[in-house]
Protein backbone atom coordinates (compact mmCIF):
# COMPACT_ATOMS: atom_id res chain seq x y z
CA UNK A 1 0.00 0.00 0.00
CA UNK A 2 3.31 2.10 0.51
CA UNK A 3 6.17 2.49 2.34
CA UNK A 4 5.22 1.73 5.17
CA UNK A 5 1.81 0.10 5.44
CA UNK A 6 0.76 -3.78 3.95
CA UNK A 7 -2.61 -5.10 3.29
CA UNK A 8 -4.40 -8.78 3.02
CA UNK A 9 -8.32 -9.44 2.48
CA UNK A 10 -10.25 -12.31 2.38
CA UNK A 11 -13.65 -12.09 0.14
CA UNK A 12 -17.10 -12.82 1.12
CA UNK A 13 -16.17 -14.41 4.86
CA UNK A 14 -19.07 -15.60 6.37
CA UNK A 15 -18.40 -15.96 10.12
CA UNK A 16 -20.81 -18.25 12.68
CA UNK A 17 -23.52 -15.98 14.25
CA UNK A 18 -23.09 -12.98 11.75
CA UNK A 19 -25.80 -12.07 9.66
CA UNK A 20 -24.26 -11.49 6.43
CA UNK A 21 -21.25 -12.00 4.71
CA UNK A 22 -18.46 -9.38 4.30
CA UNK A 23 -14.99 -8.93 3.11
CA UNK A 24 -12.40 -8.87 5.47
CA UNK A 25 -8.77 -6.99 5.15
CA UNK A 26 -6.21 -7.55 7.82
CA UNK A 27 -4.04 -3.38 7.90
CA UNK A 28 -0.07 -3.23 9.09
CA UNK A 29 1.42 -0.03 9.21
CA UNK A 30 4.49 1.57 11.06
CA UNK A 31 4.18 4.43 12.84
CA UNK A 32 7.67 5.17 13.86
CA UNK A 33 9.78 2.23 15.11
CA UNK A 34 5.79 0.82 16.40
CA UNK A 35 4.38 -2.12 14.35
CA UNK A 36 0.42 -1.81 14.12
CA UNK A 37 -2.32 -3.90 12.70
CA UNK A 38 -6.04 -3.01 12.21
CA UNK A 39 -8.93 -4.89 10.24
CA UNK A 40 -11.01 -3.17 7.65
CA UNK A 41 -14.78 -4.50 7.97
CA UNK A 42 -16.49 -3.79 4.51
CA UNK A 43 -20.68 -4.93 3.75
CA UNK A 44 -21.94 -4.32 0.12
CA UNK A 45 -21.51 -4.90 -3.54
CA UNK A 46 -18.33 -3.59 -4.34
CA UNK A 47 -15.37 -5.23 -5.17
CA UNK A 48 -12.95 -3.49 -2.72
CA UNK A 49 -11.08 -6.97 -2.41
CA UNK A 50 -10.14 -6.68 -6.41
CA UNK A 51 -8.47 -3.19 -5.79
CA UNK A 52 -7.02 -3.12 -2.49
CA UNK A 53 -4.91 -0.04 -3.15
CA UNK A 54 -8.04 1.56 -3.80
CA UNK A 55 -9.80 0.37 -0.77
CA UNK A 56 -6.82 1.06 1.71
CA UNK A 57 -6.65 4.40 0.56
CA UNK A 58 -10.79 5.38 0.87
CA UNK A 59 -11.03 3.68 4.07
CA UNK A 60 -7.88 5.63 5.71
CA UNK A 61 -9.55 8.68 3.98
CA UNK A 62 -12.22 8.52 6.84
CA UNK A 63 -9.81 10.03 8.63
CA UNK A 64 -10.25 13.33 7.32
CA UNK A 65 -14.03 12.95 7.93
CA UNK A 66 -13.58 11.63 11.72
CA UNK A 67 -11.16 14.59 12.40
CA UNK A 68 -13.18 17.27 11.31
CA UNK A 69 -16.56 15.75 13.50
CA UNK A 70 -14.13 15.83 16.44
CA UNK A 71 -13.29 19.47 15.21
CA UNK A 72 -16.65 20.42 15.16
CA UNK A 73 -17.70 18.92 18.60
CA UNK A 74 -14.35 20.14 20.32
CA UNK A 75 -13.70 23.27 18.68
CA UNK A 76 -15.71 25.00 16.54
CA UNK A 77 -19.07 23.68 18.81
CA UNK A 78 -21.35 26.62 20.12
CA UNK A 79 -22.58 24.24 22.88
CA UNK A 80 -23.77 28.05 24.22
CA UNK A 81 -26.45 28.65 21.56
CA UNK A 82 -29.40 26.69 22.36
CA UNK A 83 -31.31 25.92 19.17
CA UNK A 84 -34.27 23.82 18.83
CA UNK A 85 -35.34 24.95 15.40
CA UNK A 86 -34.34 22.96 12.20
CA UNK A 87 -33.31 26.03 10.57
CA UNK A 88 -31.58 27.63 13.74
CA UNK A 89 -29.43 23.82 13.58
CA UNK A 90 -28.86 23.96 10.04
CA UNK A 91 -27.49 27.43 10.60
CA UNK A 92 -25.21 26.69 13.13
CA UNK A 93 -23.85 23.52 11.18
CA UNK A 94 -23.21 25.99 8.71
CA UNK A 95 -21.18 28.26 10.64
CA UNK A 96 -19.22 25.68 12.08
CA UNK A 97 -18.58 24.48 8.73
CA UNK A 98 -17.29 28.37 8.13
CA UNK A 99 -15.17 28.34 10.98
CA UNK A 100 -13.24 25.30 9.81
CA UNK A 101 -12.44 26.28 6.60
CA UNK A 102 -11.50 29.43 7.74
CA UNK A 103 -8.77 28.11 9.80
CA UNK A 104 -7.56 26.07 7.18
CA UNK A 105 -7.41 29.38 4.86
CA UNK A 106 -5.75 31.32 7.39
CA UNK A 107 -3.05 28.54 7.66
CA UNK A 108 -1.40 29.06 4.22
CA UNK A 109 -2.52 32.74 4.39
CA UNK A 110 0.09 32.70 7.75
CA UNK A 111 2.58 30.76 6.03
CA UNK A 112 2.81 33.04 3.46
CA UNK A 113 2.72 36.21 5.01
CA UNK A 114 4.22 35.84 8.54
CA UNK A 115 7.96 34.81 8.81
CA UNK A 116 7.43 34.79 12.23
CA UNK A 117 4.92 31.81 12.23
CA UNK A 118 4.78 29.63 15.41
CA UNK A 119 6.50 26.62 15.66
CA UNK A 120 4.29 23.32 14.31
CA UNK A 121 2.36 25.78 12.09
CA UNK A 122 4.70 25.44 8.86
CA UNK A 123 3.14 22.50 7.74
CA UNK A 124 -0.30 24.36 6.57
CA UNK A 125 -1.59 21.17 5.19
CA UNK A 126 -2.39 20.01 8.75
CA UNK A 127 -3.13 23.28 10.62
CA UNK A 128 -2.69 22.63 14.75
CA UNK A 129 -6.72 24.18 14.68
CA UNK A 130 -7.51 24.15 18.12
CA UNK A 131 -4.14 25.81 18.70
CA UNK A 132 -4.35 28.58 16.06
CA UNK A 133 -8.17 29.00 16.96
CA UNK A 134 -6.63 29.42 20.74
CA UNK A 135 -4.07 32.01 19.73
CA UNK A 136 -6.33 34.01 17.38
CA UNK A 137 -9.43 34.37 19.88
CA UNK A 138 -6.80 36.32 22.19
CA UNK A 139 -5.19 38.34 19.28
CA UNK A 140 -5.64 41.73 19.00
CA UNK A 141 -6.55 43.93 15.67
CA UNK A 142 -7.89 46.99 14.63
CA UNK A 143 -10.91 46.21 12.19
CA UNK A 144 -11.78 49.45 9.65
CA UNK A 145 -14.93 49.11 7.80
CA UNK A 146 -14.46 50.56 4.10
CA UNK A 147 -16.83 50.78 1.17
CA UNK A 148 -14.79 47.71 -0.53
CA UNK A 149 -14.48 45.89 2.59
CA UNK A 150 -13.15 45.19 6.14
CA UNK A 151 -9.30 45.30 7.19
CA UNK A 152 -8.00 43.60 10.13
CA UNK A 153 -4.90 44.97 11.34
CA UNK A 154 -2.88 43.05 14.03
CA UNK A 155 -1.79 45.69 16.78
CA UNK A 156 2.33 45.33 17.74
CA UNK A 157 0.86 43.25 20.58
CA UNK A 158 0.25 40.41 18.06
CA UNK A 159 1.74 38.03 17.36
CA UNK A 160 1.05 38.71 13.77
CA UNK A 161 2.05 42.21 14.69
CA UNK A 162 2.74 44.38 10.99
CA UNK A 163 0.30 41.91 9.51
CA UNK A 164 -3.29 43.18 7.36
CA UNK A 165 -5.89 40.98 6.09
CA UNK A 166 -8.32 42.64 3.62
CA UNK A 167 -11.82 41.31 3.51
CA UNK A 168 -14.02 42.39 0.22
CA UNK A 169 -17.35 42.79 0.28
CA UNK A 170 -18.22 40.07 -2.47
CA UNK A 171 -20.39 36.54 -2.31
CA UNK A 172 -17.90 33.13 -2.02
CA UNK A 173 -18.22 29.65 -2.16
CA UNK A 174 -17.77 27.29 1.10
CA UNK A 175 -15.81 24.54 -0.08
CA UNK A 176 -16.32 21.37 2.47
CA UNK A 177 -13.41 20.09 3.57
CA UNK A 178 -10.71 19.34 3.92
CA UNK A 179 -9.65 22.56 2.09
CA UNK A 180 -5.84 22.54 2.17
CA UNK A 181 -5.86 19.45 0.41
CA UNK A 182 -7.11 20.57 -2.89
CA UNK A 183 -6.70 24.18 -3.41
CA UNK A 184 -3.66 25.81 -5.18
CA UNK A 185 -2.20 28.55 -4.33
Amino acid sequence: MGGNAALVAWKTECFPDFPYPIEVALERFHTGQTQRCGTLLHFGSDPVTTDLPRWFHRYNARQIIEAGIKEGKNVFAMHHLKVRSAPAIFLQEQFAVFAANFVRWAAHWLVEQCPQVPYGWQNCTQPKVKLMVKVAAHTSAWVDWQDQGCLLTFTDHSLFAGRSLAVKKQWVVQLPLPFSENAHF
